[in-house]
């Protein structure tokens, strides 16, 4: 899995101020959540509800690639930005950028393997994804959930509880504010993904499935 991001600054009550590695850390695994009412998200394609009946066959719907924008809510912190992920069996690229491509960061994620390139040339690498990445973050992520969460299904063999919009699951609350029809299949246009401590805001502006480029 790698994952691409650039950002150059923070919102809050000050304005902008520089960004730290560990917002960076924070954005980039969080990075798959729902902006609704946002006004730094292009205009919407035709959008549909969510249907609470899972399509079994986006289990296996590979390769997929997505282009979109994210945001992440901290308890001190809000970031935004570019997103792009790519995902082909046990491997996952992912890539995160601010304006004008600043302060990039890549991770690619294959098999139980997981890779760091930051803007700045520094590459680091581990056998444990999950404690490797948390252990930036300083908090828990479901690393390995988000990949089919970003495709509006709960993790296979986990235990979910549905709810009007989406469902729970590993103690995160998923929500799809929107749908959309990418060809034969209906894929999330705006999600979030919510717990006590942290919520991510996404909004996907074009997915590419195997069969070709879609909006």
């Amino acid at each position: 899995m790698q994952i691409e991001f650039n950002l150059d600054g923070r919102s809050g009550p000050k304005g902008p101020a520089p960004v730290r590695k560990n917002a960076q850390w924070l954005l980039c695994l969080a990075l798959v959540s729902p902006l609704t009412g946002c006004s730094l998200f292009t205009a919407a394609p035709p959008e549909v509800s969510y249907s609470k009946t899972v399509n079994q066959a986006l289990y296996h719907l590979e390769p997929w690639a997505l282009d979109g924008r994210v945001a992440l809510t901290g308890a001190q912190d809000s970031w935004t930005a570019d997103l792009a992920w790519s995902h082909r069996r046990d491997d996952e690229r992912i890539s995160l950028s601010g304006p004008l491509g600043q302060g990039a960061v890549k991770i690619h994620l294959s098999g139980e393997t997981v890779t760091v390139a930051e803007g700045d040339g520094k590459v680091e690498s581990s056998d444990d994804p999950e404690g490797f990445i948390n252990q930036r973050l300083g908090m828990f992520v479901p690393v390995t959930s988000l990949r089919y969460w970003v495709l509006g299904v709960p993790e296979p063999e986990l235990d979910f509880e549905e709810t009007g919009k989406g469902f729970r699951q590993a103690g995160w609350t998923i929500a799809f504010q929107a749908m959309q029809r990418v060809g034969d299949w209906l894929l999330p246009r705006k999600m979030s993904v919510a717990n006590e401590r942290v919520k991510l805001k996404l909004i996907i502006n074009e997915w590419t499935l195997h069969d070709g480029k879609m909006r």
